[in-house]
Parts: C-alpha cells; sequence; structure tokens
C-alpha cells in the first residue's frame, strides 16, 4: 500500500507512522486475533483497505476488539480522521512559515482564489511536517529493530531442541513453549528488520507455526490447525524469496504438506489428501520425502487409486530417511515405512503381508523409541486393523492392542490414535458385539474421547 501524505483515517496515519503495508496490518490483525483466542484473525486486504481509507465507519465483530488491543484506540477514533500531533507551536495556521500575502509580479496582490490555494497548500505541508517525529521514531526503530546475533543463533537453537523432545512431550507441556517462542518471533518480525534477520526470523517462525498446527491437529482441533498451518505456508513462501538457497524452506513447505493431507485423511477427503501430498512430493526435502510418500499411499489406497498407492508406496521405500531429527513432521524412518506398508497393504486387501510389516514396525518403535507415545499409538492401531484384514480376522486381537493404544495415549490423548481406534472398535462391534473384549474396547473408546480438548469454536 502507498501511503498518502494526507490519510484519510486515524488509522491510516498510523499505519504510516509504523511503515505497515495494508498486508503487513492484515498479519498483525490475524496474529493479535489468535493471541486473544477470539476467532482465526483471518482479515481480506480488500477489507482492510476500506478501514484504511474511511470507506467503513462501524467494523463487524471481533474486529473492534482485535482493533482496540493493537492500537490502544477505540474503532470510532480509527476509522475517523487522522488526529495531528504538530511537534511544535510554530507549526499552525498563526506561524512564519508559510506567508499569509503575496505579491504578483506586477506588484499587485494575487487573485482570490490564488489565496485559497496558498491556504490549501500551507494546511497540506502542515500535516506533511506534522509526520517529522514520526520519521525521526521511524529512523531510531529501523536502527535498534535487528536482535543481537546471539539471540538469532538462540532462536534457531530452541527450534531443534523442540524438534528433538516434541515426539516424547505431552502435547500441553509442549504446546506453552512452543507457543511462547512463535509469539516471540512474530513480535521480531513485526519491526524493520533488516532483509538478513528476516529471512532467519521467517523460518523459525514458520516451523514454529507448524509445530502449533500439528499440535491443534494431534489435540482435535482443525479448524485451529488449518489457521496456524496457512500462517506457516505464508512464511515458507516469504523464506522462499529471501533465502532461495536455503534447503531448509523446502523442508518447511513438505512439512506443511504432510499435515495439509493429514488434515484431509482424518476428515474422510481421501482424495484430497492423495493430491497434496503427490503435488509436495517431487521436490521435497530428503526428510519429508518419504512421509509424504506414504501419506499419499495411504489416502490414495481409500480413493480407489490402487496403482498410485503402490508407486507412492515404492518411492516411500526408496528414499527411508537414516538421518537425525530435524524440524518436521514425525521422520519418515524404517519404523514409519513397515508402518505405512502394512496400513496401505491393509486397505488394498493384503492383510497376511499387512500384519507382517505392522508387527515389524511395532517392535522397531518399542526397541528404538518407547517414549514416543504418538507414534507407538499409531503402531498399535495399525497392527489392529491388519487383524481385521486377514482372511480371517481375529477380533479379540485386535480390540486388545486397540485398548494397548488407547493406554500409551491415555494422559496425552491423541486425536490420531483415538479416531482410529474409535473407528476399528465400531467396525468390530457391529460384527462381534458380544465378545467381552469389544465391549471392553468401547467403554475405554468412549472415555478416550471425552479426554480430548474440546475444538475451539470462533
Amino acid at each position: 500500500m502507498t501511503h498518502s501524505a494526507t490519510p484519510r483515517t486515524h488509522l491510516a496515519a498510523l499505519l504510516v507512522e509504523r511503515g505497515w503495508s495494508a498486508s503487513r496490518f492484515c498479519r498483525a490483525y490475524q496474529k493479535c486475533a489468535i493471541d486473544l483466542t477470539i476467532g482465526s484473525g483471518y482479515l481480506a486486504e480488500r477489507t482492510a483497505k476500506r478501514w484504511i481509507a474511511g470507506e467503513v465507519t462501524e467494523p463487524r465483530a471481533p474486529a473492534p476488539a482485535v482493533l482496540k488491543a493493537m492500537f490502544d484506540v477505540d474503532f470510532a477514533t480509527l476509522f475517523g480522521p487522522p488526529l495531528m500531533r504538530p511537534r511544535d507551536p510554530a507549526l499552525t495556521h498563526s506561524g512564519p512559515l508559510v506567508l499569509a500575502h503575496r505579491a504578483g509580479d506586477h506588484g499587485l496582490s494575487t487573485s482570490r482564489a490564488t489565496e485559497e490555494a496558498s491556504s490549501t497548500d500551507r494546511r497540506d505541508a502542515l500535516r506533511l511536517l506534522a509526520l517529522g517525529p514520526a520519521a525521526a521514531d521511524l529512523s531510531r526503530r529501523i536502527a535498534h529493530a535487528d536482535p543481537d546475533p546471539l539471540t538469532l543463533d538462540q532462536y534457531e537453537a530452541d527450534l531443534h531442541r523442540i524438534a528433538e523432545k516434541y515426539r516424547g512431550t505431552p502435547h500441553v507441556e509442549i504446546a506453552t513453549t512452543v507457543g511462547t517462542r512463535w509469539t516471540s518471533a512474530e513480535r521480531v518480525l513485526d519491526g524493520r528488520v533488516s532483509p538478513r534477520v528476516r529471512g532467519r526470523m521467517t523460518l523459525v517462525a514458520g516451523n514454529l507455526a507448524f509445530y502449533l498446527g500439528m499440535l491443534a491437529f494431534d489435540m482435535g482441533d482443525d479448524d485451529s490447525a488449518r489457521a496456524f498451518l496457512h500462517v506457516a505456508t505464508q512464511h515458507a513462501d516469504q523464506a522462499r524469496d529471501l533465502l532461495p538457497t536455503r534447503s531448509d524452506v523446502a523442508l518447511l513447505a513438505g512439512s506443511v504438506a504432510v499435515m495439509r493431507s493429514s488434515l484431509a485423511y482424518f476428515a474422510g477427503a481421501h482424495a484430497q489428501a492423495a493430491d497434496i501430498a503427490a503435488d509436495a512430493r517431487p521436490a521435497a526435502h530428503p526428510f519429508t520425502r518419504p512421509v509424504l510418500a506414504g501419506c499419499e499411499a495411504r489416502a490414495a489406497a481409500l480413493a480407489g487409486r490402487p496403482e498410485q498407492a503402490r508407486a507412492a508406496l515404492t518411492d516411500m521405500q526408496e528414499h527411508i530417511w537414516t538421518g537425525g531429527i530435524v524440524p518436521g513432521p514425525n521422520p519418515g524412518d524404517d519404523a514409519f515405512a513397515h508402518a505405512f506398508l502394512a496400513v496401505v497393504l491393509a486397505h488394498l486387501g493384503d492383510g497376511i503381508r499387512a500384519e507382517q510389516h505392522a508387527r515389524t514396525g511395532l517392535a522397531v518403535e518399542l526397541a528404538t523409541a518407547p517414549g514416543h507415545y504418538v507414534q507407538l499409538g499409531g503402531k498399535y492401531t495399525t497392527l489392529c486393523l491388519t487383524y481385521l484384514r486377514r482372511p480371517d480376522p481375529e477380533p479379540e486381537q485386535a480390540a486388545l492392542v486397540a485398548t494397548n493404544a488407547l493406554t500409551v495415549v491415555d494422559g496425552t490423548p491423541t486425536r490420531g490414535v483415538i479416531q482410529r481406534a474409535g473407528q476399528y472398535w465400531q467396525e468390530m462391534n457391529v460384527r462381534w458385539p458380544d465378545l467381552p473384549a469389544v465391549r471392553d474396547l468401547g467403554e475405554i473408546v468412549v472415555s478416550a474421547r471425552k479426554a480430548l480438548p474440546a475444538a475451539r469454536t470462533a
């Protein structure tokens, strides 16, 4: 947005002082709304420009509360004319800076029209000069906007610590840490930081928004998950422009695609889930490529695309991740590959081979990462599925391992595990309702569903 010297509203004048464009104002508005937990915070740039131009006098809720929190001014004042703050009494209509009378070249007074034009010019000049203190303040903010190099390094180190701790830390505990760091990083980006710092901090903030999206998904709040993942996507796009040679830009973009595909998959939109993963897979970072392939395969199998599912499984097996933990989703390692082979083969009707892979994936997870409760619970639900897809189903064994899955996440309720265990119990309850193990599982499923935090409904 190009700011004129004579803003039409007080809101426009404040944005000029802060050096904010309309798009940046929209981002700051969304962040503030999320912090206040009063809606997703989405503000269309077209709407923002109407506010700035004074075309709106009474915005719809929750805008008044968000604007009050951002500027500490009520919306009537913000949408009214600018409140000018001259820095010196001389900058008034009676000051000596502008002549009240001007002679023409012939020595006579100019016409009344010329005097009126001169008066208009004087008012415009005074408005322009009144922005002088804002310019001085802006100069100081630009000079001191960048965090010191050690602080910037600390943000990146904290991100990697979150990646290391995420899989073994309860959701509520890790959410506090991630939320605090994300808010802090976004506050840095709201300043006039240099392009070098902006690129690095954009990546940090984008990854933290990704983790908040994954946390919201795991806790069953899909609306919040989509909002955070949208912010992460925006940061990934910005980082791609600022840091075109950094591989972790592709890592962030692929991580977001994994979660967007998972959201669609668990919502039953299997074709969409497969397409999201398939579109992101070819250019993906090596860490996310096998995960995207697995997501594509499981969704394609349920979308009636068996050939696509098998091709994606082959790609997953060819790109298994053997490196360390980096910021992003759960790694596409050996345990992951066996679990997704089991899920896809079960969906494709090969329950015998599926069970073999499910057992192997569970054994690897127990041997290498027994504290990773989300992955371990997922491995148990995968084994449950294979028991139900055998030529001779074993409902009692299926109910037992589903119970194990829910026991693993007891105290740290996890949407994916609880949702799948519930789906498999519903199938068993239709086919074998009189089995004690099935009845017992039903009671545990009901209790586990209640343990999930209530989704935000803004």
